[in-house]
């Protein structure tokens, strides 16, 4: 199954086709990863209404959304799972990084591993979770998760669903460290964004700005050691914090496993 090229939907992916849980194999077209899409083309709508989607989870702040609505194709139906929102907060994880310490690539590192960290303690994060879950043992179709710019919310949710899947470590990791690849994190011009981020005076180096585009294995390892020291381990994170039933998991598995 080829995926779809799109013209200005960022950093997408199929999360399927890899080994799983008792020797079968993740279906692929059944979970799909990216950044938002305000600016999605005509064509880049025809191309996601292809996928025969069944839901969206837009795991997006409320402010956000209004500041990027989606694109939409004519006769959308797809179920759309967002969160009405439970502060006024505003900007995505990777640019609040610059807000806390930004100015350098070790500044930023470290505030990312703490923004990590914290995610799985997030209330609207954890709501957003459960609901992703409820969505991959409902959906006929596919399912897209998608946040800002794809990679940290994103990619916990879709590190959890292969863990939950059985899906081996390293293929886990190398799903998140994709977003490494796309053409913005290899090749965006980072003037602009260093502009706007030293707006406050504070002069933002060209690492920093690298290191928040993109995402490295310590990120998510953060996340991961939160989510074990309130629940044990993943697992029991998945099952305890987020509520999963054996139930949701066996028909996350059914869904999404082949025979």
């Amino acid at each position: 199954m080829d995926e779809p090229s799109f013209e200005q939907i960022h950093n997408f992916r199929d999360c399927g086709g890899y080994p799983a849980a008792d020797g079968r194999r993740m279906r692929r077209g059944k979970l799909y990863r990216s950044a938002h899409f305000p600016r999605a083309s005509d064509a880049d709508l025809d191309a996601m209404r292809a996928l025969g989607l069944s839901a969206i989870v837009d795991m997006r702040r409320p402010m956000e959304r209004a500041h990027s609505p989606s694109r939409r194709w004519v006769g959308f139906d797809v179920r759309v799972v967002e969160h009405p929102g439970l502060d006024e907060g505003a900007l995505p994880p990777h640019l609040i990084a610059f807000e806390r310490a930004g100015a350098s690539g070790p500044e930023a590192r470290a505030a990312l591993t703490q923004i990590y960290a914290e995610m799985p303690t997030d209330p609207m994060v954890l709501d957003l979770l459960r609901d992703f879950f409820a969505a991959l043992a409902e959906a006929d179709g596919g399912v897209l998760v998608h946040c800002a710019a794809g990679k940290d919310r994103t990619g916990v949710a879709v590190a959890l669903a292969h863990h939950l899947l059985g899906v081996g470590e390293a293929d886990m990791l190398a799903n998140y460290l994709a977003t490494n690849d796309s053409i913005d994190a290899r090749n965006a011009d980072t003037g602009p964004m260093r502009e706007f981020l030293g707006r406050g005076g504070v002069a933002v180096s060209e690492d920093a700005v690298r290191v928040i585009l993109g995402v490295e294995e310590p990120f998510l390892r953060a996340a991961f050691r939160t989510m074990t020291r309130i629940d044990g381990s993943l697992d029991g994170f998945i099952g305890g914090t987020l509520g999963v039933s054996a139930a949701q998991r066996g028909a996350i598995c059914a869904r999404m496993l082949e025979d």
